[in-house]
Parts: structure tokens; C-alpha cells; sequence
């Protein structure tokens, strides 16, 4: 999965489109009817929706959001969602479990959901180890993830052309003279 923003169409004065990439949950079906949903996505996001999964929002192309959680992706139109902290871990990701003093039984582990907690207003992963998930729910504290993959986003940094300032009157070394051409 590409972490990097992507807009298709510049975004004007007449659309609004929220920094992205964010997090989110839908606790509650969002809207009546399911003409929200891309219609080529609809079976995908009536089995993730509604409930605790924390989705990842990456694009917005005027129309639909892009929403992913692991590799599993679908189109939603704007609706109202509870948004959430940043995550840095994905499902399906390695992490591993921290002894944190004998409070857990350490390992490396996938990241099988990833849940919010409203009652605690907290993120909460469920792990699983060779097919079997782990009955207790961790907080990002307890996990370690084995690989760690930066990504720049695009047009996050604007870099100025480089430009001289020597002075005009400065002489300057002319190479051709030096490899007699």
C-alpha cells in the first residue's frame, strides 16, 4: 500500500477536501440507503461497516474517498465518520510484543484488526500468531512493528530553485582552459 497523498483533479474553491492522509472509524451506518458507497465496492464495505475497524483515507478524486484497511480498499462518498489519532501500524503488518515487565508474553505477532475504543477513546490492536488470534486487545505501547518504512509525502516540502549570488565582478575559472578545449 502507497502511504503518499494523490489528488486526480486539483482541488478548487469549491471542494473541500480534508488533510489527508487521516484515520477514522463508523461506529453507526453513517447515511440512510447505500448510495454512498462506490457501487463496484458495496459487498466489501457492508462487511466492514459499521463497527470498530479504524480505516485509513488516503484520496479524494472530487467525488469518492479512497478508505483502506490493510490491503482491502474501498470508494466512499463524503459521509459523516469519527475521526482518530494517526496510526503507524497497518494490518498485516510484523510487530512485535513487548514483555512490558511479565505483562505480556512477548513474540512477533501480525496485526490482525485494528479497533477503536470509544469508551476509552483509544486505539486498540487484536494480534494474531500462526492463524490463531490473541483473545486480549493491546495498546500501540505494547507493540514494537519489525520493519519501519518511511515515506515522503509529495508536495509536503517546496523546494526553491537554486540560484548564485556571486558577485558580477568575480572571476571565474573557466574548465575548457584547463583539458585544452
Amino acid at each position: 500500500m502507497n502511504d503518499s497523498v494523490h489528488t486526480d483533479v486539483p482541488v478548487s474553491e469549491t471542494s473541500y477536501r480534508p488533510e489527508l492522509p487521516d484515520w477514522g472509524v463508523y461506529l453507526t451506518w453513517p447515511t440512510e440507503g447505500q448510495s454512498w458507497i462506490h457501487p463496484a465496492d458495496l459487498s466489501l464495505a457492508l462487511r466492514l461497516i459499521p463497527g470498530h475497524r479504524v480505516f485509513h483515507r488516503t484520496r479524494w478524486d472530487r467525488t469518492f474517498y479512497q478508505l483502506h484497511y490493510g490491503e482491502l480498499s474501498f470508494r466512499v462518498r463524503p459521509t459523516l465518520w469519527i475521526r482518530v489519532k494517526s496510526v503507524d501500524l497497518q494490518v498485516d503488518q510484523q510487530v512485535e510484543l513487548l514483555a512490558k515487565n511479565g505483562a505480556n508474553d512477548p513474540g512477533i505477532f501480525t496485526v490482525r484488526d485494528i479497533l477503536f475504543c470509544p469508551r476509552k477513546q483509544e486505539i486498540e490492536f487484536l494480534l494474531s500468531q500462526r492463524g490463531m488470534t490473541v483473545k486480549r486487545i493491546f495498546s500501540r505501547e505494547d507493540l514494537r512493528p519489525l520493519r519501519v518504512v518511511h515515506s515522503l509525502r509529495s508536495g509536503f516540502f517546496q523546494h526553491l530553485p537554486q540560484t548564485s549570488k556571486f558577485p558580477p565582478d568575480l572571476d571565474l575559472l573557466n574548465v575548457g582552459e584547463l583539458t585544452g578545449e
